[in-house]
């Protein structure tokens, strides 16, 4: 049963993010980037202390977060629908991942669509990467993480870095990743009413925004249908009250299929990454300490 803190929490996402129609189009886009980076009692809840140090990697400006001695590095990729969200949005949670995992994360503020379409994400990322092993990480010290765009935007890189031949990390943590932009899900459908966040008749323009002149089924923008054999351990959460439910399921089967080691981890009448309320919400506090703990099991 869900903690009361949870469903304060739900009832509060549902008034700010969906409670006012915001319009169409680019300006409907920085209408809601402002919302999601505001103030009040959501970005009280998002809100962290400035990162100790920043790295700017090609052109794109970078945050490091957590303990800076420690020799694993996680590499997180926020959500934001592709046309949202940085690394301020995503600090806070990223910095209480870090505690209870005991590494270091970097945090890249991709480039965002519409401005800057499908590949410009999926090359920060990659550069972000490369930084890191010419920073002398090994691979099997980083660590691989996203939320919801986030998500899909980790599984396009390891895709990315399986096309090239280079190393893949030691691991991904995947929070309700963004995978199948054909919108093909049930849970699409039924789940419509269920998610105090997403409104699925925005998505169709927000993924024209980030596709651009690519097609929605393209494996680095829907890797749900690409060939995901050779990929490393990977983890996966998702509550029961997304519409992108159906995502995180089935890319969990795809990857069983490819061979790929994948857990799933459901969350009850949890919302759409629900981790980014650690500060209210005891649940998410319990699954960033489960992503923690599946990172430490594979340095084991």
């Amino acid at each position: 049963m869900a903690s009361l803190r949870s469903k304060l929490y739900v009832a509060l996402l549902r008034k700010l993010l969906r409670g006012g129609l915001l319009p169409n189009g680019p300006e409907g886009v920085r209408l809601a980037r402002e919302r999601m980076s505001g103030g009040g009692l959501l970005g009280s809840l998002t809100r962290s202390k400035a990162p100790t140090r920043t790295e700017t990697i090609n052109g794109c400006y970078t945050e490091w977060l957590g303990d800076p001695q420690a020799k694993t590095v996680l590499l997180y990729l926020h959500g934001g629908g592709y046309v949202m969200g940085s690394p301020a949005t995503h600090r806070s949670m990223v910095s209480q991942l870090c505690a209870y995992g005991g590494f270091q994360a970097l945090v890249p503020d991709y480039r965002l669509a519409p401005e800057n379409p499908f590949p410009a994400a999926v090359e920060d990322a990659e550069a972000a990467y490369d930084f890191l092993l010419n920073k002398g990480f090994a691979p099997e010290n980083i660590f691989l993480a996203g939320d919801s765009a986030g998500g899909g935007l980790s599984m396009a890189l390891m895709l990315t870095l399986k096309q090239k031949s280079k190393p893949q990390p030691k691991a991904v943590a995947l929070l309700s990743p963004w995978v199948d932009l054909l919108v093909t899900g049930d849970s699409h459908t039924q789940r419509a009413d269920r998610d105090p966040m997403i409104d699925v008749s925005r998505i169709g323009e927000v993924i024209d925004f980030y596709r651009g002149d690519a097609a929605a089924d393209h494996p680095l923008i829907s890797p749900l249908y690409a060939d995901l054999s050779g990929l490393p351990p990977m983890f996966v959460q998702v509550g029961t009250e997304e519409v992108l439910f159906n995502d995180s399921t089935r890319l969990v089967d795809n990857a069983k299929a490819a061979g790929v080691s994948a857990e799933l981890e459901i969350w009850h009448d949890m919302p759409h990454v629900h981790q980014i309320g650690h500060k209210m919400v005891p649940e998410s506090r319990a699954a960033l300490k489960s992503i923690a703990g599946f990172f430490r099991h594979q340095q084991a």
